[in-house]
């Protein structure tokens, strides 16, 4: 009975040893099992997802995933998974890129996995709101001008919201009316519309001189010189109420001669008064130099014995009065007559002056005066008769 006995309490001994062994054995087999799988899972991340800037609701966004290639072959399953939604399935290429574009239509968490063959990788970015730009122009005006409206322009909106959109600001500057230079645009309220994000384009608001004009017109009589001393400027174009003049010692022509429409410089004008900074006068405007009279003195003519005529002869030339120093012009010609073709003192008619020179166009000549010459009776009956004279009656 005590042999017996103590054979089963050997049995169960071996029995419980074996247990125990075969359960261990089980354990390390699972545990062995489990490391490889984790290993194997961490050796299939691989690579990394990259996206191109930031990610906004109703934009494109392009996913791009680089795995390990080597290991991937033609036709491996490519997927692509976006907050745990699948939305794209393919095979791989070698050589291509792995490619998501996709539009998120929500901001906040977006989570991207992509997967090729046995390898994947997860991206998570932020997906902000939809950006707008608010555009305000540039503006030019010339000082003194009303400003015209200005308007702005709105761009990104998502598709089908811009039909919603609701702002009431407006573009302000400074002023109404403002100096010349160069003033800041903006709105007067920053704008708000859903989840937008709003940049500003601000305009620059350009103010330019406004260019006055000369009133009176600038003329002078040829004097062998091209200024004009203390001349009269009488300023059009000038904003009402403003206070501005101009002064200048002299004005100069682009040359002495005479001419209509000629070049005044005014580079030597200054404006001045409380306002004068706003405008600016052109760089030329037109004037005009008129001849200069001279005279013809010592002018004489010869006495004649009657012929029925008019004509008459110079004895003496004369010279010209009154010609700019250093100027080249002279008497070419001059034509001349009795005023009567009858005997006695006769007055004489000077016209038909012409002058020659460099400077003749300069000048013009007055009426001269010469004494008067004498036509004498020194005639026969028959000089008169051919003549047509009358004959006194009684005469031989």
């Amino acid at each position: 009975m005590r042999k017996e006995k103590y054979s089963e309490e050997r049995i169960d001994l071996i029995v419980g040893i074996v247990t125990v062994v075969v359960v261990l054995a089980l354990f390390g087999w699972l545990l062995i099992s489990l490391g490889r799988r984790a290993s194997n899972n961490l050796a299939n991340v691989s690579g990394q997802i990259t996206a191109l800037g930031q990610t906004r609701r109703g934009s494109e966004q392009v996913f791009t995933y680089e795995p390990n290639k080597e290991n991937i072959v033609d036709g491996a399953m490519v997927t692509w998974t976006v907050n745990g939604e699948r939305v794209y399935e393919g095979a791989y290429k070698a050589g291509e890129v792995v490619e998501l574009a996709y539009t998120p239509k929500e901001t906040g968490k977006l989570s991207v996995v992509a997967t090729v063959g046995n390898y994947h990788q997860t991206l998570t970015v932020d997906v902000l709101g939809p950006q707008l730009t608010v555009t305000v122009p540039d503006i030019t005006v010339v000082y003194g001008d009303t400003l015209p409206e200005i308007n702005y322009t709105v761009s990104g909106f998502v598709e089908g919201e811009e039909a919603d959109f609701c702002y009431d600001g407006s573009c302000v500057t400074m002023a109404d009316r403002l100096d010349v230079g160069v003033y800041d645009i903006s709105l007067n309220k920053d704008c708000c519309y859903l989840d937008y994000e709003t940049q500003y384009q601000y305009g620059k608001l350009t103010v330019l001189p406004r260019q006055l004009c000369l009133e009176n017109e600038i003329c002078k009589v040829y004097d062998g010189t091209n200024t004009v001393e203390n001349p009269e400027l009488r300023l059009s174009n000038v904003v009402k109420g403003d206070n501005v003049y101009a002064q200048t010692d002299l004005l100069y022509f682009d040359n002495k001669n005479v001419g209509c429409d000629k070049l005044i410089m005014l580079g030597n004008v200054e404006l001045c008064g409380e306002n004068a900074c706003n405008y600016v006068l052109p760089d030329f405007v037109c004037g005009k130099i008129t001849p200069k009279q001279i005279e013809v003195v010592g002018l004489t003519v010869k006495s004649k014995m009657y012929d029925g005529t008019t004509k008459a002869t110079i004895d003496k030339m004369g010279t010209l009065n009154g010609v700019c120093p250093g100027d080249s012009v002279a008497i070419g010609n001059i034509s001349v007559s009795f005023e009567d073709a009858g005997i006695g003192k006769q007055r004489i008619i000077a016209n038909g002056v012409t002058l020659i020179g460099a400077d003749k166009n300069n000048y013009v000549v007055r009426e001269i005066e010469t004494p008067n010459a004498e036509i004498d009776d020194a005639s026969t009956f028959w000089d008169k008769l051919l003549y047509k004279e009358p004959v006194a009656q009684g005469a031989n």
